[in-house]
């Protein structure tokens, strides 16, 4: 495996961990309707992480539209975090891991 698809799959592994770690969290807060799209945008992200990383490691031919999409899901995400960083302390951690998958799923090959 190239270091760069180890760079992208230790980039989206990071990303998925912190965004069901924010969502976990997320789901203990008081019920509050600002917070429930944080954690569902949570959940889609890691899931689209996920994904993103299996076509990764099998240099799928449909790879480049993967990461597109991810890269916008992921920033996505990171945009709906940071509203809730001061709030909910995890949302900042889940916030920088979605900026950086965001970041290596744009420049992956280009």
């Amino acid at each position: 495996m190239l270091p760069r698809q180890e760079y992208i799959l230790a980039t989206l592994q990071a990303c998925v961990t912190a965004c069901q770690q924010t969502n976990r969290l997320v789901a203990q807060q008081p019920d509050d309707n600002q917070l429930s799209r944080a954690a569902r945008l949570s959940l889609d992200c890691a899931d689209l992480c996920q994904l993103t990383a299996a076509f990764v490691v099998r240099d799928s031919e449909h790879l480049i539209y993967v990461l597109r999409e991810c890269a916008e899901l992921c920033r996505t995400c990171a945009d709906e975090q940071a509203r809730h960083a001061a709030i909910v302390a995890t949302c900042r951690q889940g916030e920088q891991a979605c900026r950086r998958a965001e970041d290596a799923c744009r420049t992956a090959y280009h």
